[in-house]
């Protein structure tokens, strides 16, 4: 596996899922700190990315080219979730540095932080 950095966007294997929790292969944008990445948990904090608008605002707008996209998209902050390294599939690209710090704003709100 390549080195895993924070900000990165992988495709990732998201299956098998329950209730609302994002499914499928899809875009996921990598939170998690550097050196939590290449420790020996095995795991990474991700945000999946969504194509679809629902207007909610937790979400994070990207417009391609960025992060290897091709189409508009969105990164659902309110999803976080650990996922083993053994789900991301291919590497996509990099976040632009003001993106992640929308991403880290929202998160602070939802999170109180």
């Amino acid at each position: 596996m390549a080195q895993l950095a924070r900000g990165e966007i992988w495709l990732a294997n998201l299956n098998p899922v329950k209730g609302h929790e994002q499914a499928g292969k899809r875009p996921c944008l990598i939170i998690s700190v550097d050196l939590f990445n290449q420790g020996a948990s095995g795991l990474v904090v991700i945000l999946p990315i969504t194509s679809r608008d629902k207007g909610i605002p937790f979400h994070v707008e990207l417009t391609p080219p960025e992060g290897g996209l091709r189409v508009r998209s969105f990164i659902k902050c309110e999803d976080i979730r650990s996922i083993s390294v053994d789900r991301l599939e291919e590497r996509w690209g990099m976040v632009l540095p003001e993106t992640l710090a929308a991403v880290e704003d929202r998160l602070r709100i939802l999170m109180g932080l």
